[in-house]
């Protein structure tokens, strides 16, 4: 496979280098989306907005769409691409969207717009929602997409590296006017997809239970973290002094990841690799577009309608050949597993023990305040006892629901 995967980025690289041309791609979206009978629809589930599901790929479905996630990544700009689910797509399917889309059709999912990236580290994510990152640079407002999911793609043994999930908090900390909120910790599982709004915060603290240090001691390790990155100008902005209330404040997502994978060794273990991936109502994100390799082309001249049809003909021809090879026709060997035989995962509440003292939680907030929604890039609650949180954190599978009060 390891072959086969630099053949693929070869091919790919050699179209690329031959070509540079500005074409955008545009999402005309047609009637709604026609759900497939494989569906949810008749599963029993305890709650709508925060579902978790083991068992949805195989361990060897999961280590092939890690290699592609990562040779996605090496081929885009910013790591992300949108694409549009058949039967309405005007362009072929990637591997990598083929085995997004078979996730959707079984979830019942009728949004047609499909916004997808992955990480290969296990790194700090403060709190935040996915959004149209450009249009609130932009123009200043808040655009969600409609829900998020998370494919837990590869998991150190021993790694504890939970997603933390906020599903009554949409958009900002302060849009949810109630001080009492619900937090949501899903452990890290191979195989594993975990679905929840899309304008719902989430977070991946590292260490898991990070939010239980005292702001002091956070400080210093946000400190040791920022001095750790090699990047010049990830350390010039990482050395400024930290001020609760400066705007200026160096968040670890501003950079984009740049340094995940760069220089990536197929051979290196990763700790925690997921693929992410967004659905969104029409016109989805701006300024994000498909995939190059099935032929939102990368910037540069303009060429003619000529030149572009015969670009596209050699990707089919070179590139979707030897996919079809190593992945099967239309992406088989990367599919989901039948939903008969997904698990659904049920989240543990986990109740106030009277007889312990409660503790603080520091969360963490990402952006400035126009996207944190919040005044300070911190968030004091107040919950369960520090015992239960940390065990709550570093579970191995078992997800749970802690009940938090935000501190006046």
């Amino acid at each position: 496979m390891m072959k086969s995967t630099t053949r693929i980025k070869a091919l790919l690289f050699a179209c690329i280098s031959a070509l540079h041309v500005n074409v955008i791609q545009s999402f005309i979206v047609p009637s709604p989306f026609k759900a497939s009978k494989w569906s949810l629809a008749a599963t029993e589930k305890k709650r709508s907005d925060v579902q978790i599901f083991d068992n949805v790929f195989s361990s060897k479905a999961c280590d092939m769409i890690h290699e592609l996630a990562v040779e996605h990544y090496e081929r885009t700009n910013d790591g992300s691409s949108t694409f549009i689910r058949p039967p309405y797509n005007t362009r072929p399917l990637t591997p990598i969207e083929h085995a997004i889309d078979s996730v959707l059709t079984c979830l019942n999912d009728e949004n047609q717009i499909v916004e997808y990236w992955s990480r290969s580290e296990y790194m700090n994510i403060d709190t935040h929602a996915d959004i149209d990152e450009a249009l609130l640079e932009n123009e200043d407002l808040i655009k969600c997409p409609e829900m998020g999911h998370v494919l837990y793609l590869q998991v150190e043994k021993g790694l504890r590296g939970p997603t933390t999930v906020f599903p009554n908090v949409g958009k900002g900390w302060s849009e949810n006017n109630s001080t009492t909120k619900e937090m949501v910790i899903v452990p890290a599982v191979q195989g594993r997809i975990l679905r929840f709004p899309g304008s719902a915060m989430h977070a991946v603290p590292k260490p898991a239970d990070r939010w239980t240090m005292n702001r002091e001691e956070e400080k210093i390790l946000r400190s040791n973290e920022d001095n750790d990155c090699t990047s010049d100008e990830y350390n010039e902005c990482a050395n400024d002094e930290y001020n609760d209330d400066e705007e200026e404040y160096f968040d670890e997502d501003d950079f984009d990841d740049f340094d995940d994978y760069e220089e990536f060794d197929e051979d290196v273990d990763v700790d925690r690799s997921v693929l992410l991936f967004n659905t969104w109502k029409a016109p989805g994100p701006i300024a994000v577009t498909g995939d190059i390799a099935v032929g939102a082309l990368p910037e540069g001249i303009e060429l003619s309608q000529a030149d572009i049809d015969a670009y596209l003909k050699s990707q089919e021809e070179i590139l979707f050949s030897q996919w079809e090879e190593d992945y099967g026709v239309d992406g088989e060997y990367v599919r989901s597993n039948a939903i008969h035989d997904w698990n659904s995962i049920d989240i543990q509440t986990i109740e106030e023990n009277v007889d312990t003292e409660k503790c603080t939680l520091n969360i963490s907030l990402m952006g400035l305040e126009k996207r944190r929604l919040y005044p300070k890039k911190y968030v004091e609650v107040e919950t369960i006892s520090k015992e239960q949180v940390k065990d709550a954190f570093n579970q191995e599978s078992i997800p749970s629901s802690i009940e938090i009060i935000e501190k006046s």
